[in-house]
């Protein structure tokens, strides 16, 4: 996430000659040599025996995080479904018998990234938009014809699949703002729902659950008040006064701008939500430009409460106190904060340092070099999830949407507050 640039940042952007974006640390991520890989599943998914647990899922699986008392998988490999090449294949278990599978085919936010081709030495800024205009109208044009292609072969592939049938419309979700318009289609004992997300995306989910809604069913049949209980009981509180959410982990976001609604979807999933920020890109607007401009990620923000049966308050301020109860009572906090790489190594190095010596501790927030070192109004915006809080030491516990952040890292109170843009702060 980053504010509107000009055109001629975004020209060095996407030159290479700037790094504005919190994630272009990351490489690319490698496809895992697999036998799967271009190998067609489609019988062997839709198979009685994998649905009624005699026989196990194909191929080697990655675990998730849970979704309630959900167990959510990806296959690692890249196979074909109905024909079509799956770009991830996810796996939802409840007490170890599948409940459901989920095959994303066309992703924008995969195709378009951050498009950051380098771009030919010399140009103006007026060169420099147009040639980034001409290449991303190609882009645009290949990627409208692979999703319309690709939603016609899989309609009519799960039509044949399911006895020549006629798929009939239907719902998924219960807020207006997450509510997505799909054909379904019943084979058996599990059915099948195509997806098709505005050229965004395209995603069919087999399953033996009839359900309409995001939320979990196991959420879902829980009073209100047994809700809020359940989220309480994730709250931990440690013997040196670290109060924090252990089950939250990071959902990679990989080279796309996507970092408000990675940090959203780990929260959405801690609330009992199977959402994931590729619908959630589609949900609020995200644009085939591999920018998140236009986009309105502060109305999703909303919606997924909504979804979840909860409320959130939005500030330009970082409230420490209201914080602090939030995530007593079992509920993360989500901050757009400035970034820098600067202060992006330190507290990286300090995860570190702390780890092999509790006593520890930050660099001393009075001292005017340490203040100055904080990243300033021109600074990128980028999302971090506030997972925990010690009171003593000042520091908020927060966790990255990257690739091997899985362990929260601390930030005074004083520095959130310095750089925090935007505050959401879930409640019941």
């Amino acid at each position: 996430m980053q504010r509107t640039l000009s055109p001629v940042l975004l020209a060095l952007a996407l030159s290479g000659s700037a790094m504005a974006l919190p994630n272009s640390i990351l490489g690319p991520i490698a496809e895992v040599e697999s036998p799967l890989n271009g190998e067609d599943l489609t019988d062997t998914l839709l198979a009685a025996g994998v649905w009624d647990g005699s026989v196990e899922l194909p191929g080697d699986w990655n675990d998730e995080a849970r979704i309630a008392t959900a167990a959510v998988s990806h296959l690692k490999a890249r196979p074909k479904l109905f024909g079509r090449d799956v770009m991830l294949l996810r796996a939802v278990k409840r007490e170890g018998k599948l409940e459901s599978l989920e095959a994303t085919f066309v992703d924008a936010g995969s195709y378009f990234g951050y498009f950051d081709e380098k771009l030919p030495e010399g140009l103006s800024p007026r060169e420099a938009r147009k040639e980034i205009g001409e290449r991303l109208a190609v882009k645009q044009a290949e990627f409208a014809k692979l999703y319309t292609e690709a939603r016609a072969d899989l309609r009519s592939a799960i039509s044949k699949a399911c006895g020549g049938t006629k798929g009939e419309e239907g719902e998924l979700g219960r807020t207006r703002g997450l509510r997505a318009a799909v054909e379904e289609w019943e084979k058996g004992p599990v059915k099948l729902r195509l997806l098709a997300g505005e050229n965004r995306l395209l995603r069919v989910t087999v399953s033996a659950v009839d359900s309409d809604q995001w939320l979990d069913p196991a959420v879902a049949a829980l009073s209100p008040r047994e809700k809020l209980a359940k989220l309480e009981s994730t709250v931990v509180r440690e013997e040196d006064g670290t109060v924090h959410l252990p089950g939250l982990q990071p959902i990679p976001q990989g080279y796309r701008p996507y970092c408000g609604l990675n940090s959203l979807a780990m929260a959405a999933r801690h609330f009992g939500l199977h959402l994931d920020e590729d619908w959630l890109a589609v949900a609020c607007g995200f644009q085939n430009t591999g920018r998140a401009d236009g986009a309105n990620l502060v109305k999703v923000y909303h919606s997924v409460a909504a979804e979840a049966g909860l409320g959130v308050d939005r500030s330009t301020k970082f409230d420490a106190s209201a914080a602090m109860r939030s995530l007593s009572k079992g509920f993360p906090v989500i901050v757009w904060r400035r970034f820098s790489h600067e202060r992006n190594t330190l507290h990286s190095a300090f995860m570190r340092e702390f780890s092999n010596d509790p006593s520890a501790t930050l660099p001393d927030p009075a001292k005017p070099e340490e203040r100055a070192s904080w990243p300033g109004e021109n600074a990128p915006l980028h999302a971090s999830v506030i997972v925990g809080y010690h009171a003593g030491r000042r520091e908020f516990l927060f966790l990255e949407s990257w690739t091997g952040k899985d362990r929260p890292r601390r930030m005074r109170v004083e520095e959130l507050v310095a750089t925090t843009d935007l505050s959401f702060v879930f409640r019941p």
